[in-house]
């Protein structure tokens, strides 16, 4: 292919313009047949054949005797494609005809003259890939002659009918397969003239030894049998029924070497033995096929791979800037995106779709009169979690490698209805026009004038789908348009425009035959009803649609179940039988259903095998079911906040300044007098120091103090921690409207303050070696600059064409570097925000940049599998570093120099000398994809965060494993060293980041607060601050000193549910999925009891008022009751219908309370045992219950949105408290108890007197559900 010329793909050249294959040479005339030898009677009744006819007929008759099931299902098919068994009587027995050699010829015959009609009939042929079109009529016009003249070919030459069928519909055949139908086509010719020009009845006289050359020649009929494999193959996928049965149909490859070897036997054989005439007529023909061939280009060369070497061809100034600002996305990123956010695409899942009728129909694009008229198209519909999205991917990848040379051309887009540059009609149709474009270059002159007049805007102002709507129907009325697959994934989530997107493809049906659509969305979007409705009622629904029912989706569900537990096998507990099991559950649950599969193994991902059955009975049935089940037990703990020491920095000053003050006037009485407790100095410490150096505040209110400072105490005094010296010593000062707030944190945590401005997912962030500024680089193509002191926004560097994976600062602070999907590196001047130059020359994505310790070289890491070198001052290409077996993920130099470490496609790290660019080593042990790597401050250490969920340090002098940090929720997605070397930053899927001891291995503390994945941690130079990147659109200061993290109790074997103290505080008990509940030592931290009993998940606890006796709420719908000191259980109490949510003692520890799925709360006597009361009238599940703090009044909190009071003397109802929008799930009266707060689904807290059951106030500002509160004494 010639990407550079400004005309249309696979097209032949218009008038003036140069063509870009010779053409090919006349048919040569075959000679005439040899006359009778001497000896030969030519009036003897039965002819004589010659040596050609003789061998032809062997030769059928050899494979008829070797596989006699291909040659009846390869005659079969001719009969079926070609002509339906042309001049045969119906009840007549071709297997048996067919053994004739006479009737076989006239048979064949009659079908090549049908299959030679019907190619004349294709519109194919006038219409369709225009270099295929000229390879068809050149093998349409050898077939006549060849005919005519070696009538005993006739077999072969019914398969070449039928072989430039499939490569005019190549859809259901592989790319290998292709090839070889496309190399024995264009020798046809050659063996017909072979076996009737060398066999000739002088050359077999001539030698003793042309035997030899007659059983080569017998052995490279290969081809036949191949041709036969091919057309059965091809007909097989496309549904033939009596094909079904065979086997062994695949090894193409292998089958190709074959005959390509017996032919160079042959040709080697015509050398010593034939005469220099026949050389050279033989010669000319083998010369003509090869020409024929290379008429095709690269059969090899798929489409996929065409648009890439698309992207970096050179094209007018004009028209590639119309090109860059036309592109929303490029789609193939999108699309490598979108997999890489779901399960591997795995073969089971789609590819029963190519076996189905509809895609049969829908890929031909033959119209000339078969049975299965060909469909324009193909409409997916199928209801969330049915694997549309991957389906789509799949059918994609699959036309896309297709022979570029055969296949249409293939634009296609992904809609996403959360992200609001994709999901509307404008993205759409601007991404399949950009994509279309890049295979048409010619059909940009659609555009180009109108971009002349408007520029960028012609793309993107109010009026651009119409302006787009309009060249694009151009485009389609175009001559020089091929025939195209237009895909689009999930119309339903184009939620602008979507009536005209579907108007758009209405009109297209109609303005062009040479256009294909595949959609997908979900049924209530009833995309064929709404064709009709613009007008389109030729789309017939026969074949057109593809439902994903469940009876469909079974055999792929089944098999991506099959592929996740070969994921679960060899965790723990995971055995044969457990697995067996899992495996019945899930296909027993899932409905077909692929995210109800995914949903379900994620829950598995994180449980010991031994509890794997029991939480897999857990999810209900059906998606939606599934979904409520796993909101109920989204439900929020108690979080232990530790004290922080802000000002332990200057401890020293801080306690002995006075001291120092002291000794220096000590002969002074009247100074040393205002240093006592009552004097100058003590005041004002007291009432102005704070407010200087508490940085907590000031970090976390900037941006209120920068726009109103007079009010900073009056308003985000409010906000701080209640226990924080700020909040006691200035709270007067708060707005006089201001009595009290609920849902402020006690204590400061780590966290300072958040940056935000991106407009989408941040991916990278690096400190400047001077830590005054901060980096970011994002999916919306920017990268920002921030003051890293005060989280001020400095600066945009804009112009990259795609998504910022990475960014790095040169070692002097004066040169960014930024690698984006766009396959570029960009410097840029830090000082200025100037962009320097841009770096060249990665086929794909780079994922990673870093500068070398003296900052003169830059490397950069590819999704093409290569690291790169470039030289920073000038810009130029040093060197490749190639041979990796995949994507390159991440680059970091040593502190030296001298290493390279990079991490590619698989589980391994590899280190690299920089000086020679020679591999060192490889470092194993990783379970999954290894995606970060950071050296220590001194080498000695490297660090590798991979999807393993773990993170790995190395020595690197000796490539030892030294230790493991396990302890994430999720993969692990960055790593990074304090710049001392002790500390260790990771971030993870799980949305948060941990801190490691790196020299003890211990966990230090986890930094929570991210709403999404985070990406990327930077430590500041002088390591006080770390820096954190998220797919939450922001970037997170913490104070990587301070918040150290207490400790971690770890035991349990499944989810814990609740945690609760004691009533001294010197005990806690935890509730889990494993059954059990446990006692810890909260001083110690160490494990004291595990109370076992219950026979499902233990859903609540609870201490009596004297913390003597503990009650555990479970869902076996049951209450036991435990001693605190021994452990010991003390009595069950049953009776409930349903699970058991919550439990709660009065306040003199005689009654407990039960809240249950059953819609009633029970009261039992706490000292027997005995059921008291049965309290009914809620209409949903009870979900929490509260005594009041004199015990003479019961809350209860249930799904039916309302809150029930009941006098605890008599079980009677009291009042009904009415107003939350959705379930209650937690009540707590206030210490005093004349309030009461409810928390709601609805994302609310409201507050009720408990007197009258007036409402009293709303607590708004949760962004999801409230699960848990707990009243406190109001502050000071």
């Amino acid at each position: 292919m010639c990407s550079s010329l400004p005309i249309c793909r696979r097209r032949r050249s218009r008038k003036g313009r140069p063509t870009r294959h010779r053409s090919l040479p006349p048919a040569l005339p075959a000679e005439s047949p040899p006359k009778p030898l001497p000896t030969e009677s030519t009036e003897h009744p039965t002819p004589v054949l010659s040596v050609s006819k003789r061998l032809w007929n062997a030769a059928y008759d050899s494979l008829e005797t070797d596989n006699a099931e291909l040659v009846m299902s390869y005659v079969k098919t001719l009969g079926a494609v070609l002509g339906a068994n042309p001049g045969v009587a119906p009840d007549t027995n071709i297997s048996a005809e067919l053994h004739y050699p006479t009737k076989r010829q006239m048979y064949i015959r009659r079908l090549v003259e049908e299959g030679q009609a019907k190619i004349s009939r294709a519109s194919k042929i006038t219409n369709g890939v225009g270099d295929v079109a000229d390879f068809v009529l050149s093998v349409k016009g050898i077939i006549d002659l060849a005919i005519q003249s070696v009538p005993q070919a006739a077999l072969p030459w019914a398969g070449v009918c039928v072989g430039l069928q499939i490569l005019q519909n190549p859809a259901q055949a592989t790319k290998s397969n292709l090839a070889g139908i496309v190399h024995v086509i264009s020798r046809m010719d050659w063996y017909c003239a072979l076996t009737e020009h060398l066999l000739n009845e002088n050359n077999v006289a001539a030698s003793k030894d042309f035997q030899t050359v007659l059983r080569q020649l017998e052995k490279s009929i290969l081809f036949s049998q191949y041709q036969m494999k091919s057309v059965c193959s091809y007909y097989r996928n496309q549904g033939l029924v009596f094909l079904r049965g065979l086997l062994n149909l695949d090894d193409w490859d292998g089958d190709l070497k074959g005959v390509v070897d017996a032919e160079a036997i042959v040709q080697n054989g015509i050398a010593q033995f034939s005469q220099e005439q026949t050389r050279t007529f033989l010669g000319e023909l083998a010369s003509r096929a090869e020409g024929m061939e290379t008429r095709l280009g690269d059969i090899h060369q798929t489409l996929q791979t065409f648009i890439s070497l698309q992207k970096d061809a050179r094209r007018d100034d004009i028209e590639s800037a119309c090109r860059r600002d036309l592109r929303v996305v490029d789609p193939q990123h999108d699309m490598e995106r979108i997999e890489k956010s779901k399960d591997d695409l795995l073969d089971g899942a789609y590819k029963w779709i190519l076996h189905t009728q509809e895609y049969t129909a829908f890929t031909n694009w033959d119209d000339s009169g078969s049975d299965r008229p060909p469909r324009r198209l193909l409409w997916i519909k199928g209801h969330a979690g049915t694997g549309k999205t991957m389906l789509m991917i799949g059918l994609i990848r699959q036309l896309s490698h297709q022979p570029v040379a055969l296949s249409p051309a293939l634009s296609f887009f992904f809609c996403q209805g959360t992200d609001a540059a994709l999901n509307n009609a404008t993205a759409v149709l601007r991404s399949l026009i950009w994509l279309l474009l890049l295979q048409q270059p010619c059909l940009i002159s659609h555009l180009l004038q109108k971009y002349k007049e408007s520029g960028a805007g012609l793309f993107k102002d109010k009026n651009a789908f119409i302006a787009l709507y309009e060249a694009f129907r151009n485009m389609l009325k175009d001559p020089q348009l091929p025939p195209v697959y237009l895909a689009i994934d999930a119309l339903d989530e184009c939620v602008q425009g979507r009536s005209d997107l579907i108007h758009l493809i209405s009109t297209s049906l109609t303005v062009s035959q040479n256009v294909k659509w595949l959609i997908s969305s979900r049924p209530e979007v009833d995309f064929l009803a709404m064709l009709k409705d613009w007008g389109t009622n030729s789309v017939d629904a026969t074949d057109s649609l593809v439902e994903l029912d469940t009876q469909r989706l079974a055999a792929p569900v089944n098999a991506y179940i099959d592929h996740k537990l070969t994921i679960l096998k060899g965790k723990k507990g995971y055995s044969d039988s457990v697995l067996a099991e899992v495996s019945h559950e899930v296909r027993e649950r899932a409905e077909n259903i692929f995210l109800w599969v995914a949903l379900a193994f994620k829950v598995l991902e994180t449980v010991h095998g031994g509890y794997a059955i029991k939480r897999i009975r857990e999810m209900p049935p059906g998606l939606s079911e599934l979904y409520d089940h796993m909101m109920t037990r989204i439900e929020e703990g108690q979080v232990i906040e530790p004290q922080d020491y802000p000002l332990a920095p200057i401890r020293y000053s801080c306690v002995f300044w006075a001291d120092h003050l002291c000794s220096l006037n000590s002969d002074n009485s009247r100074f040393l007098g205002e240093l006592t407790d009552d004097g100058k100095v003590f005041g004002f410490l007291s009432e102005y120091f704070l407010r200087w150096v508490e940085k907590k505040f000031a970090f976390s209110y900037g941006s209120i103090i920068g726009r109103a400072p007079l009010q900073t105490y009056g308003s985000a005094l409010v906000f701080s921690p209640t226990l924080s010296e700020i909040r006691k010593r200035y709270w007067k000062e708060r707005l006089s409207f201001i009595e009290m707030t609920a849902g402020i944190r006690h204590h400061w945590n780590a966290y300072r303050q958040t940056l935000e401005g991106h407009g989408d997912s941040v991916n990278a962030v690096a400190f400047s070696p001077d830590g005054n500024t901060l980096a970011s680089a994002s999916d919306d193509r920017t990268v920002r600059l921030w003051d890293a002191a005060t989280g001020t926004y400095q600066q945009t560097l804009e112009g990259h064409g795609g998504c910022i994976w990475a960014v790095a600062f040169s070692p002097d602070g004066n040169t960014l570097a930024s690698g984006s999907s766009d396959d570029t590196v960009w410097l840029w001047d830090v000082a200025t925000g100037a962009h320097r130059q841009t770096l060249e020359g990665h086929g794909r994505s780079v994922w990673a940049v870093a500068f070398s310790p003296d900052g003169k070289t830059l490397a950069s890491a590819s999704y093409d599998s290569t690291v790169r070198l470039w030289d920073v001052a000038t810009g130029t290409h040093q060197q490749t570093l190639e041979g990796h077996g995949g994507w390159v993920r991440a680059v970091a130099f040593s502190p030296d120099g001298k290493t390279l470490a990079l991490i590619s496609d698989d589980e391994t790290v590899r280190l690299w000398d920089t000086a020679t660019g020679a591999y060192r080593q490889t470092l194993k042990g990783h379970g999954g994809l290894v995606v970060a790597v950071a050296f220590s401050p001194d080498g000695k250490t490297l660090a590798s965060a991979s999807h393993d969920k773990t993170v790995r340090l190395w020595d690197t002098a000796t490539s030892a494993h030294l230790k493991t940090f396990e302890g994430h929720g999720d993969m692990v997605k960055a790593v990074a060293f304090s710049p001392d070397g002790k500390t260790l930053a990771s971030a993870s899927y799980d949305e948060t980041v941990r801190l490691w001891d790196t020299a003890t291995s211990a966990h230090l503390k986890t930094f929570e607060g991210h709403g999404d994945v985070v990406k990327a941690v930077a430590f500041s130079p002088d390591g006080k601050t770390l820096a954190s990147a998220s797919g939450d659109k922001t970037v997170r200061f913490w104070d990587a000193a301070t918040s150290a993290h207490q400790q971690t109790l770890e035991g349990h074997g499944g989810l814990i549910k609740a945690v609760v103290f004691s009533p001294d505080g010197k005990t806690l008990a935890s509730a889990s999925y494993d059954e059990t509940v446990r006692l810890w030592d909260t001083a110690t931290s160490a494990h004291l009891k595990t109370l076992e009993g219950h026979s499902r998940s233990v859903k609540a606890v609870a201490f009596s008022p004297d913390g003597k006796t503990l009650a555990s709420a479970s869902y076996d719908r049951t209450v036991r009751l435990w001693d605190v000191a021994t452990g010991t259980h003390q009595q069950t109490l049953e009776g409930h219908g349903g699970w058991i949510w919550a439990v709660s003692f009065s306040p003199d520890r005689k009654m407990l309370a039960s809240a249950s799925y059953d819609r009633t709360v029970r009261l039992w006597d706490v000292a027997t045992g005995v059921h008291l009361e049965t309290l009914e009238g809620h209409s949903d599940s009870v979900n929490a219950v509260a005594f009041s703090p004199d015990g003479e009044t019961l809350a209860s909190a249930s799904g039916d949105k309302t809150v029930r009071f009941w006098d605890t003397a008599t079980s009677a109802h009291r009042r009904t408290l009415e107003g939350h929008g959705d379930s209650v799930w937690a009540v707590a009266f206030s210490p005093d108890g004349k309030t009461l707060a409810s928390a709601s689904d609805d994302k609310t807290v409201r507050l009720w007197d408990v007197a009258t059951g007036a409402y009293l106030k709303t607590l708004e500002g949760h962004s999801g559900p409230i699960r848990a509160m707990h009243a406190t004494p109001e502050s000071p």
